[in-house]
């Protein structure tokens, strides 16, 4: 198949030589038309009509057939859909284009002439149409059917894009999570973004595209008092999602709302966080911490460090060292016992891993996992070895893990496999000291 010119049309198609097979050659698309109803001079009509050209048979006989899927009908304050025999209204019309027509195979056709022809006149020529036919999806097609929808349902959406708020009207066609930001039926752009003449000359005046989130979570703060600006608020907007509502609802168990939304925005101007999420995250975290050492979270400087990211970080030190003294007890009381299968030959020995430290220095030095091994390692559900060359018996050279009799795995540095130095010296220990006392060393290890 090759592309090439058709010399009556002059359009670009695509030629196969009439010898070749065409079982499978056909060309498939799909348009929108839109036209002004004959009946109510105030409305729109649109229908989704599929073009298909069947080559399989006799190519110099082929048919153009046409096929009205979909037909719509757009008014001032309702849209209907026809679907077959179906009739759907409101919240329940859809796009032909999406549900019939999504995949590659439909070439997809919307003529911005043909609507433009097609509102004049009515109300639906300053619904701003022209600004939603292209979408953040630069490769989606959208037939419009949906957008003339919300615009028949809605007629704020003319002076939501007007004053600057897309994103709200975007956020509605996708389907996604408006939050409650915008009332759609509101009368007039106040009401519907829920602003007052003030803050909407402030949002307009710096340029801002606030997100559905945004708007709600600053909405939000004024019925509550929180005494925030429209920029605090969209920094303080992730807060709005229901994890982290989760967290505030915890974090206000010890302090009022507002307080703690104040702190929050005196730890994002240091250079330490980039989100109040991860604010919210460390605080709680360091909440936690707090209640593990009984410091009283009833004083203030302990509630509210002045910088939240230092005081964490020192107490989740304490807390590593806390856990790691655990561990170092259990494991030293390991050790006594399998430091009975030590063992040396040939100029290299082997002996059992005795604190945390050194499974941390080991795994660094030879750059494997063995300082994930700690927790296993101390509770019995496996045995770390070192294996060292007698003359360097502190350089990390292997490492060894054994289970019950059997060694589970030997690695060197960056994990390779063992040398034939290493791998007879791993034989003559099994011979030694495992198979010669198998039982014992299935109890001990």
């Amino acid at each position: 198949m090759a592309l090439a010119t058709c010399p009556h049309c002059k359009s670009k198609c695509k030629v196969r030589s009439s010898g070749m097979g065409r079982k499978k050659v056909h060309d498939e698309a799909v348009l929108v038309w839109y036209e002004k109803s004959k009946v109510n001079p105030q409305a729109i009509t649109a229908r989704i009509i599929s073009v298909v050209r069947d080559y399989s048979g006799d190519y110099r006989e082929v048919q153009t057939q046409y096929n009205i899927n979909y037909m719509y009908l757009f008014e001032p304050g309702r849209s209907i859909m026809f679907s077959g025999y179906s009739k759907l209204e409101g919240k329940n019309v859809y796009s032909g284009f999406d549900i019939s027509f999504s995949t590659k195979f439909w070439s997809k056709h919307v003529s911005k002439d043909n609507i433009k022809r097609a509102v004049k006149g009515t109300p639906f020529q300053y619904c701003t149409w022209e600004s939603y036919t292209k979408h953040p999806n630069y490769y989606y097609i959208s037939d419009m059917t949906e957008f003339f929808d919300l615009a028949s349902r809605y007629p704020c959406i003319e002076y939501l894009t007007k004053t600057g708020f897309e994103n709200m009207v975007f956020a509605k066609l996708m389907r996604d999570q408006t939050y409650g930001a915008i009332h759609w039926n509101g009368k007039n752009i106040f009401e519907v973004l829920r602003l007052n003449k003030s803050e909407l000359n402030e949002i307009r005046k710096s340029k801002m595209k606030l997100k559905p989130i945004e708007l709600r979570y600053y909405q939000k703060s004024k019925k509550k008092n929180l005494e925030l600006s429209i920029q605090e608020a969209v920094m303080l907007s992730e807060l709005e999602t229901p994890i982290f509502k989760e967290y505030m609802d915890d974090i206000q168990k010890l302090t009022s709302e507002k307080r703690a939304v104040k702190y929050i925005l005196k730890q994002l101007r240091t250079d330490q966080y980039k989100h109040s999420y991860n604010v919210v995250v460390d605080w709680k975290d360091y909440m936690s911490q707090c209640k593990e050492f009984r410091i009283d979270l009833s004083e203030e400087r302990n509630l509210f460090p002045n910088n939240l990211h230092s005081a964490h970080t020192k107490l989740t030190a304490r807390m590593k060292m806390k856990k790691d003294k655990a561990i170092n007890k259990k494991i030293m009381d390991r050790t006594a016992v399998l430091k009975a299968y030590c063992f040396e030959k040939n100029g290299l020995l082997l002996r059992p891993a005795e604190s945390t430290a050194e499974l941390f220095i080991e795994g660094r030095s030879l750059q494997h996992c063995v300082g994930q091994y700690a927790d296993q390692h101390a509770s019995g559900r496996t045995a770390i070895f070192f294996i060292r060359r007698c003359e360097e018996p502190d350089k990390p050279f292997y490492t060894l893990e054994l289970r019950g009799n059997h060694v589970v795995q030997c690695q060197g540095y960056k994990r390779v496999a063992m040398t034939a130095e290493v791998e007879s010296f791993v034989n003559l220990f099994r011979q030694e000291k495992l198979m010669s006392n198998k039982k014992k060393m299935e109890v001990a290890v």
